[in-house]
């Protein structure tokens, strides 16, 4: 629905406007950057559920893919290396972005290192006072930081500013606090624990295809080829599989290039990568230190292609239905049986499949997002005195006003009023409405 067609048809809502916080590591190709997917994925399921939300992006350039009915983006570059992206901040420019004219109900960070930052200046300098939550990407864990300083007790004070952040896995929590119960106290830890929530990144259910029952005698490992991936102990395997057999091939998608004829390194659009998985024999989820989830070996089930997976708590948490490996040579038995047990490898694939459907689908977890979205909003402080009564006949008298107008009528106030309990307590009567617009306008409604 275009803009115009919503003014048309009046379309209030009772809008929440949430300020999202980027985590931008691949600056190179924006569209492919983990962040980027995982809120375009998110608001796009959100606004399946509801029409009451506003988005403010902000982005270090416009992007199309982001262009929805209900977001605004605000431009403001970072550096591309991750570490000094995490330390650098810049209070001006983000002051003048988000400033006294617009409205701010929420602040979805996903950066957590900055949150402090962001919260100083709204507090400080700005009527806001919004409610923070957050969503982890990352964690300076010390098993697997590859540069000199990290920023993970900087990380973690910026979680405790939240009231929740979202995390890939239990596995990955636990590591995290973990690490924290090393610097922090146990009060620290223990709200720590509270604010941590596992979110699945499962998949969206019209993506899951019927398994083929014909497939090639092919491994995949569609992970990237690093060392936190173990890959170089997944083409030990592959090269003492290869000592008692030779009718199979291996496609890393991820890997630059291969001087073995049967390895494939072959690249491909989203819609014929899911192809090529289809096709696939099985799938390999190796050992990594990183304890998150494996967005890789979801495409795949849903695709149809099993995989064997290292025996972890993270692939366990992913789907305990799989067969899993703790040796080399587990392994390869494995891979044999896959290969020439093909009813058996079919069988694993509709298991695989099947619990897949009951227990990761995406739309599931944005519901239980959704819903904490609107408890978190309702949490919030709202005022109710003789200003707020002013408030509203001034709404009601005007039928529509912004927010910069409202907040002029002559009312006293400083510049240091928070306005956001005005806004809770206006919003909550039956009367009153916002609209779907980067500046927030206050619209009375006769029933």
């Amino acid at each position: 629905m275009t803009l115009a067609k919503f003014f048309t048809d009046q379309k209030y809502a009772k809008t929440i406007r949430i300020l999202v916080y980027p985590n931008i590591t691949f600056s190179k190709n924006l569209a492919k950057d983990s962040y980027i997917q995982v809120i375009t994925n998110m608001i796009t399921e959100l606004n399946k559920i509801r029409d009451d939300l506003f988005f403010y992006l902000v982005l270090p350039e416009f992007l199309e893919m982001l262009d929805f009915h209900n977001t605004s983006q605000y431009i403001m570059k970072v550096p591309t290396y991750p570490p000094t992206m995490r330390s650098h901040f810049d209070v001006e420019k983000f002051r003048k972005m988000f400033g006294h004219d617009l409205d701010i109900d929420l602040v979805f960070s996903h950066l957590p290192e900055h949150t402090h930052a962001v919260k100083n200046v709204m507090s400080n300098v700005t009527h806001h006072d919004p409610a923070y939550f957050g969503y982890c990407h990352w964690f300076d864990l010390d098993e697997v930081v590859a540069w000199s300083l990290p920023s993970f007790n900087q990380n973690i004070l910026g979680l405790l500013e939240m009231d929740r952040c979202y995390l890939n896995t239990q596995s990955q929590k636990n590591l995290v606090l973990n690490q924290a119960s090393n610097v922090f106290n146990k009060e620290n830890v223990a709200r720590l624990n509270d604010i941590l929530t596992p979110q699945h990144l499962g998949v969206k259910e019209i993506d899951i295809v019927e398994p083929l029952q014909d497939t090639d005698k092919l491994i995949v490992f569609n992970h990237r080829p690093d060392t936190y991936k173990d890959f170089n102990n997944f083409m030990r395997i592959l090269e003492d599989l290869r000592k008692v057999r030779q009718d199979f091939e291996v496609w890393i998608p991820l890997l630059e290039k291969s001087t073995e004829s049967w390895i494939t390194t072959e690249k491909f659009n989203k819609q014929r990568y899911y192809k090529k998985l289809q096709r696939c024999r099985v799938g390999f989820s190796p050992k990594q230190v990183y304890g998150g989830w494996s967005v890789s070996t979801t495409d795949g089930i849903m695709n149809g292609c099993p995989y064997i997976m290292y025996d972890a708590d993270y692939y366990h948490e992913l789907n305990p239905t799989a067969d899993f490996f703790s040796t080399n040579d587990t392994a390869i038995h494995l891979l044999n049986k896959y290969f020439d047990d093909e009813d058996y490898r079919n069988k694993q694939s509709v298991i695989s499949q099947s619990y897949l459907k009951e227990n990761l689908i995406y739309e599931n977890e944005i519901l239980k997002m959704s819903n904490y979205i609107t408890d978190l909003f309702n949490s919030q402080k709202r005022t109710n005195t003789e200003v707020t009564k002013k408030l509203i006949a001034i709404i009601k008298e005007r039928g529509q006003i912004t927010k910069t107008e409202l907040f002029s009528a002559n009312l006293g106030w400083g510049r240091g009023i928070k306005f956001g309990p005005y806004r809770r307590a206006l919003l909550s009567n039956p009367n009153i409405y916002d609209i779907i617009d980067p500046i927030p306008s206050y619209c009375w409604k006769n029933d």
